[in-house]
């Protein structure tokens, strides 16, 4: 078989395809591309599986049990031995993914010779324990998406020489859309969502496609379109995506009374288009590692208008590319959203300089600056 400089397994036990298990996929994809060997190692029939799969992505299973799953580390120690039988490599990574399957790595190592490169993306409190030891302080490397999650790893008593910042990507090049068609794509989005979700077509639409959970803050958005209602009463909304807060968030919008103009509309597979249909992208999170849904609005050249947890501000520079408002503080989200309402100019402004920046955060980028986290850690190690 032909000789790979790496090979690498991407451990992910998401049981949905949320921002994490893109990333996770853009990075497997650009480094096949590089001629790596990637394999992905994920739950039987889960989203992230389907997905992988229709991109040539080699797969391996697991149970994932729960976290300390030895079952699961004794199958893939067997594989990761029959594959590296059959291909000769430079060096062996373990890349995780999430939190559990950092765990995994670390049993894996006990049996086997690897690189462990750790990827923390959420900006959640660390516990300084013997499990936060084992699953980080071992690791080889640990990628961190933004400057607030490398921040929560250093006051876990991580060693700061340990982490590297990469932020999300955004794959750039694969959108149903270009330079040439962009508008005719959007005017016609708009017609479709419009007519999908009984919106009127010429109203402003203002839109967010998060998971339905209470890091995500979706309440947060819901009191802020109430505040712009009573201003711009022929304003719509929608939310796209589903979680646990979804039954909460149909109560609240009736006790708000806005739910003639608030869709919550589920989990939508068509994410392209309902941002190409938006006027304005909100984030109202109240802790974000870093808020890759902010990649995809940008590549939308939509105006944003998030919040300043974890590492938005990594990607957003208020004034510039979107603007900043205080993280659960729904006033503020309101002010600036109808902001952007009654200022078309500078809509245009932050949606161009947006777009601009989204070349920053390129799938390409991301995967160069991985490959050589993996050169340098391998060399150090």
């Amino acid at each position: 078989m032909k000789d790979t400089q790496f090979i690498i397994f991407h451990l992910d036990d998401g049981k949905e395809l949320r921002g994490g298990q893109r990333q996770t996929l853009h990075l497997a994809q650009e480094l096949n591309d590089l001629g790596h060997k990637n394999i992905l190692v994920c739950r039987k029939n889960s989203p992230i599986e389907k997905t992988a799969l229709k991109k040539n992505i080699e797969i391996i299973n697991l149970p994932y049990i729960f976290e300390w799953d030895i079952l699961s580390a004794l199958i893939l120690k067997k594989k990761i031995k029959n594959i590296l039988s059959k291909n000769k490599a430079e060096s062996v990574i373990l890349h995780s993914h999430t939190s559990h399957t950092a765990a995994l790595s670390y049993l894996i190592s006990l049996f086997l010779k690897v690189i462990r490169i750790v990827h923390r993306r959420v900006d959640f409190k660390v516990n300084n324990g013997l499990s936060a030891r084992l699953k980080y302080a071992k690791a080889n490397k640990i990628i961190a998406l933004s400057k607030a999650i490398k921040k929560i790893l250093i006051e876990a008593n991580i060693n700061e020489d340990k982490i590297s910042i990469i932020a999300s990507a955004s794959n750039i090049h694969d959108m149903p859309w270009d330079e040439n068609n962009f508008n005719d794509y959007k005017k016609k989005s708009k017609k479709e969502i419009s007519e999908n979700f009984n919106i009127p077509k010429d109203s402003f639409l203002i839109g967010s496609l998060i998971a339905l959970v209470p890091h995500k803050d979706p309440e947060n958005f819901l009191k802020s379109a109430k505040i712009v209602l009573e201003k711009f009463p022929g304003t719509h909304f929608i939310l796209a995506g589903k979680g646990e807060l979804l039954d909460k968030l149909n109560t609240l919008a009736r006790e708000l009374n806005i739910q003639k103009n608030f869709h919550i509309i589920g989990y939508q597979n068509n994410s392209d288009q309902i941002l190409a249909a938006l006027d304005l992208f909100v984030l109202s999170s109240r802790k974000e590692g870093l808020g890759s849904v902010l990649l995809e609005a940008m590549n939308a050249k939509l105006p944003i208008v998030a919040t300043n947890a974890g590492g938005i501000t990594d990607i957003i520079e208020n004034n510039k590319n979107g603007l900043i408002a205080e993280k659960e503080n729904s006033k503020e989200l309101a002010k600036y959203q109808i902001k952007l309402i009654e200022d078309k100019k500078l809509r245009k402004e932050l949606a161009e300089e947006a777009y601009k920046r989204r070349i920053n955060f390129s799938t390409e980028k991301m995967a160069e600056a991985t490959l050589k986290i993996y050169d340098e850690t391998i060399k150090n190690t």
